[in-house]
């Protein structure tokens, strides 16, 4: 076997492989020998059959399974005999096969990604300063409050006209030098182009700025036209700066009833609880928030100063493969968020440029955890991984045995465990961390397997992990 080495840019090498003909040759006979043995031909008994007939009637897939094993076989191994540490499978190309039958040569190209050297700081007493808040009297009012709002009833306000704070019920169409909008602009969305019946609670800025106020003094079963300038960075592009007049046809008037806060109202929330009982797992829910809030900001200040410390020069083709995949989740959200394909397009420089460097960071930070899993001797039990499978069949809704097949079938157990390893990696780090100024509380026994880490910001699932396969 002649190999040539060649590289080409940080972590990725070309492997030019050549086989000669007697390599070929032996697995040609190898494989022709077990299809000989499985044939089934008309006037031979099953393994019976000439060897030379079994050629000619298979000869394209011996030809085809020939190949792929010594693909497989070839490059394996070269990353043994070069000691080479690869992150993703070898892409093989270039394949070409000289000569007949047997008697055949065959030479090709493998591009192998292997782990680049990190360059790890100390990475246990980072010192990290996070604001924690706590919870007041007035973040439970507040919450309290939309518990209110939720169970608020309505009543007609007869015979006044609307005022700020109101529910309108009306019908409004907005135009542009006399077009209407729902014309010029089909896709828009028909808070902004016009709707009937709708109800519209009267604030200076939402759903339109400025409206509410153009309809203050309206009295049920009047109409107005109002204008409405909209800023210039206004979060619907097309309407940018454009004066749209909206003609606005008044149904009712809603005045919201808030129910007091009372054991009535608590056992609405909660059978048999007391109000005092409701106050009180409001304000350990947002404590709770406010906990989770502050644990998440610390982990994030943790992942910003290893990804400052360590000098990781990753492989581009992990960068660019991840960055298509965060750029279809950028992509995603924003239509859900009722985006237009129009305006998308108009920020497509601006949406890859934060895909590639979100990319780049979550491919270095992978390499790092990878480095710190060795470090520490990071393990994964059985436990830990029957407990995260649980967790992922009850988020996707089906029994874990049925997940398991399918991860399974897709070969992705191995990236759910890199995924808990990869989250006692970190946990490692922040529990040894200077918080505030505070002394550490470093983990003293495994990862307990409970932790919740979502890792949106923090890895990259697959063969892109930082520890060998």
């Amino acid at each position: 076997m002649k190999v040539t080495i060649e590289p080409k840019e940080t972590c990725i090498i070309d492997l030019h492989i050549e086989l000669p003909p007697e390599r070929f040759q032996r697995e040609w006979k190898e494989v022709g020998a077990e299809y000989r043995r499985q044939a089934n031909l008309p006037g031979f008994r099953k393994g019976k059959a000439p060897l030379a007939i079994v050629e000619k009637k298979y000869s394209v897939d011996i030809e085809q399974e020939v190949t792929r094993k010594l693909l497989d076989a070839a490059v394996r191994d070269v990353i043994s005999e070069q000691k080479l540490r690869p992150v993703q499978s070898p892409n093989v190309r270039d394949i070409k096969l000289e000569g007949a039958g047997g008697e055949r040569s065959l030479s090709f190209t493998a591009t192998v990604v292997t782990r680049p050297e990190v360059s790890l700081p100390e990475y246990k007493g980072l010192e990290v300063t996070v604001e924690k808040t706590s919870v007041d009297e007035a973040q439970v009012t507040q919450f309290l409050d939309g518990l209110r709002g939720d169970l608020a009833e309505f009543k007609t306000a007869e015979e006044r006209p609307l005022v700020m704070g109101d529910f309108a019920v009306l019908d409004y169409e907005g135009s542009i030098e006399g077009k209407s909008l729902a014309e010029s602009y089909p896709d828009l969305q028909p808070t902004y182009a016009g709707r009937k019946n709708s109800w519209i609670r009267l604030e200076e800025e939402r759903p339109i700025p400025g409206f509410a106020s153009g309809l203050v003094g309206l009295k049920a079963g009047e109409s107005r036209e109002c204008e409405v300038i909209f800023p210039a960075d206004f979060n619907e592009e097309k309407l940018r700066g454009y004066k749209v007049i909206y003609k606005a046809t008044l149904h009712e008037i809603k005045e919201r009833e808030l129910p007091p806060l009372d054991d009535a109202f608590a056992s609405k929330l909660m059978p048999g609880a007391t109000m005092a009982e409701v106050v009180e797992q409001v304000r350990e829910r947002l404590e709770a928030n406010a906990q989770e809030n502050f644990s998440r900001s610390v982990r994030g200040e943790v992942v910003k100063q290893l990804l400052a410390m360590a000098n990781v020069e990753v492989p581009s083709t992990m960068v660019a493969q991840e960055s298509t995949s965060i750029l279809k989740e950028i992509i995603r959200d924003n239509q859900s968020r009722g985006v237009s394909e129009e305006e998308l397009r108009a920020h497509q420089e601006e949406l890859l440029g934060a895909a590639q460097q979100s990319a780049g960071d979550k491919v270095k930070l992978n390499f790092i955890l990878g480095e710190i899993i060795g470090k520490e001797n990071i393990t994964v039990t059985r436990d830990e991984l029957a407990w995260r499978i649980t967790a992922m069949a009850e988020q996707f809704k089906m029994t874990p045995q049925k997940l398991v097949k399918e991860l399974q079938q897709r070969r992705a157990l191995g990236n759910i465990e890199e995924e808990i390893a990869l989250g006692k990696a970190l946990d490692v780090v922040v529990s040894h961390a200077r918080v505030n100024g505070e002394d550490p509380k470093p983990l003293l026994t495994s990862v307990s397997s409970d932790s919740t880490h979502t890792h949106d910001e923090e890895h990259v699932h697959g063969p892109g992990c930082g520890h060998d396969h």
